[in-house]
C-alpha cells in the first residue's frame, strides 16, 4: 500500500476521529494485531468466536499510533477513530483506494476452477502488464478488501478472485472492486447445502454483474447448462467453451496427461495451437477465458500463448510429483465438490500409466441433503474412470466408496477410513511402484496431511 493521509482514510470510512493529530500519515494496514507494523492502521474485526477490539491495548503497547473501533476506547489521549462497523470501513477504504489509481479490474468467480482460472489470466497478463492478483484464499469479504490494498501506482492490472457462501456476499464484493470485466467459470453444486438450488447458485453467481453496463464485458461458460442462457441488453458477453456454437471453442483437444493439454482456437478466422502446461479438460475452458480477456485488453495471440505456456498452478492445486519408489502423487488438496472431484479423477485417467490409478479422496462440504447421493455419484464415476484402488476418508466419502461398489467396483480394492492417520497408514502399506495417485477433498478434511505423510515415507 502507498502512504495515505490519515484524514482522507478518515473520510473514506466516514469515521469520527479523537485525538489525531492533522497531517498524520500511514504506510499500510492491517486486522491481525500478532502482525502489525509501525506505522500502520489497526482495524479490529468481528468474528463468532474473537473480537478484535479485545486487542487494542496490545497494538498500543506495539507502537501502533492510530486503530478504528466500533466503541470509544480507554486509553487516554490514544489516536482513534470511531467507526459504525470496522468490516464496513475496512471494505469502504479498499474501495476507495482502488479508485485512486487507473486500472483495469477483472473478477472471477465459479463454483468451481476460480482460483486456477485467475491464475492463468494473471500469468497472460503478466506478459504485457503488471498485474496484481489475489493469493491464497483471500476471496471474501475481508480478503478481497486486503488484496486491494497491496495495489500500488505501477499496476495496471488487478485479477480478483470472488468467493461466496450465501447470497448477496458476490455483490457486496463487486459493490468495493467494480470490475471491468467478470467471469463465471460454472455453476455446479458447490454451497447448496445453504443456497437448496442450483439456481439460487446462479442467481448468487449473476450478482457479479450488478453494477454492469455497456462498458463492461462478462465472459461466460456457455457449455454449463444454467450459463449458456444468461443474456443481457446492458452488458457485452463473450461465451466460451468446447461446443462451436460458443462465441470461442475450442476444436482438436489433444490430452498429453502429466505433460499437459493442447487444442486450436480460431481467432478471426487464424487457428492457433494452444499448449497449457498442466494437465485436465478443465484447464482448455481456463486457457479460453485467458484467451477472451487478453485480446480484450488489446494483447497479441503471441504474449497470450507465452503467458499460457508459463502456466503454474497455486499451491495444492495439481501439483505433481514423484516418491522415491517411482510413485506418482497428483496433490490436489486444496479443496473439493462434484465438479472438481470429477475434473481431477478424469485428468487422472488420461495420465500415461505404468500401474494402477488410485483416488484417495475426503468429504466434500457445504453439501447439505444432496450430500450423500453427490458423493455416491462421485464413487460411480471413479469406477467408470478405471480407477483401481479407491480409498476414502471421512463421514460423507463412506458413499463415495458405496457408489463404487454398487456400480461394479472389486469390493477388494475399496477402503474407508474415519481419519487422514489410518488412511495414511493404509495407503503406505498398499501403494506400489508406478501407481498414480490423486489426493483431494474439501478444505476441512485437510487432506494435505496425508499427502505430506506420503512424500516424506515414500
Amino acid at each position: 500500500m502507498e502512504v495515505l493521509k490519515l484524514d482522507d482514510i478518515v473520510r473514506a470510512c466516514r469515521g469520527i476521529p479523537y485525538n489525531v493529530e492533522k497531517g498524520m500519515q500511514l504506510t499500510g494496514i492491517s486486522t491481525d494485531s500478532r502482525k502489525i507494523q509501525k506505522g500502520e492502521l489497526f482495524i479490529p474485526l468481528k468474528g463468532e468466536r474473537f473480537d478484535g477490539h479485545d486487542y487494542i491495548s496490545e497494538v498500543y503497547n506495539k507502537g501502533i499510533q492510530v486503530v478504528l473501533s466500533e466503541k470509544h476506547i480507554g486509553h487516554e489521549n490514544k489516536p482513534y477513530i470511531i467507526v459504525e462497523n470496522t468490516l464496513t470501513a475496512l471494505q469502504d477504504i479498499a474501495s476507495w483506494y482502488k479508485d485512486r489509481f487507473d486500472l483495469r479490474i477483472v473478477a472471477v468467480t465459479g463454483s468451481s476452477g476460480k482460483t486456477t482460472t485467475k491464475d492463468m489470466i494473471a500469468s497472460v497478463l503478466s506478459q504485457r502488464y503488471k498485474v496484481l492478483k489475489t493469493e491464497g484464499n483471500l476471496n471474501n469479504a475481508i480478503g478481497l478488501p486486503m488484496t486491494l490494498l497491496n495495489l500500488d501506482s505501477t499496476h495496471q492490472i488487478a485479477v480478483l478472485e470472488m468467493g461466496m457462501n450465501s447470497l448477496g456476499e458476490i455483490e457486496k464484493l463487486a459493490y468495493i472492486a467494480r470490475p471491468d470485466i467478470g467471469v463465471i467459470t460454472n455453476v455446479g453444486t458447490a454451497h447448496i447445502e445453504r443456497l437448496k438450488t442450483r439456481e439460487n447458485i446462479l442467481k448468487a453467481k449473476l450478482e457479479l454483474y450488478t453494477y454492469f453496463n455497456s462498458n463492461n464485458l462478462a465472459i461466460i461458460n456457455g457449455d454449463n447448462d444454467l450459463l449458456r442462457n444468461v443474456d443481457s441488453e446492458s452488458f457485452q458477453i463473450i461465451k466460451f467453451g468446447l461446443d462451436d456454437s460458443n462465441d470461442i471453442s475450442a476444436i482438436n483437444i489433444l490430452e498429453h496427461g502429466e505433460e499437459g493439454v493442447e487444442f486450436e482456437v480460431d481467432i478471426d478466422n487464424v487457428i492457433y495451437e494452444i499448449k497449457v502446461p498442466v494437465p485436465g479438460l478443465h484447464n482448455v475452458y481456463n486457457a479460453l477465458t485467458a484467451i477472451c480477456i487478453g485480446l480484450k485488453l488489446n494483447m497479441n495471440m503471441k504474449e497470450i500463448k507465452e503467458g499460457i505456456s508459463k502456466f503454474k498452478p497455486s499451491k495444492l492445486r495439481m501439483d505433481i510429483f514423484n516418491l522415491r519408489n517411482n510413485i506418482r502423487i497428483i496433490n490436489d488438496a486444496y479443496n473439493a465438490n462434484p465438479e472438481s472431484m470429477y475434473a481431477a479423477i478424469s485428468t487422472l485417467a488420461s495420465f500415461n500409466k505404468q500401474g494402477r490409478t488410485v483416488c484417495i479422496l475426503g468429504d466434500m462440504l457445504e453439501l447439505g441433503d444432496e450430500a450423500c447421493k453427490l458423493h455416491s455419484q462421485v464413487g460411480r464415476f471413479a469406477h467408470q474412470a478405471g480407477v483401481g484402488l479407491l480409498i476414502t476418508v471421512g463421514a460423507l466419502s463412506e458413499y463415495i466408496r458405496k457408489g463404487a461398489v454398487e456400480s461394479g467396483f472389486n469390493t477388494e480394492n475399496a477402503y474407508h477410513f474415519n481419519t487422514n492417520a489410518e488412511a495414511c497408514k493404509s495407503a503406505i502399506s498398499q501403494l506400489k511402484s508406478g501407481d498414480t495417485v490423486l489426493i483431494k477433498g474439501s478444505r476441512g478434511m485437510q487432506m494435505e496431511e496425508i499427502v505430506e505423510y506420503l512424500r516424506e515415507r515414500g
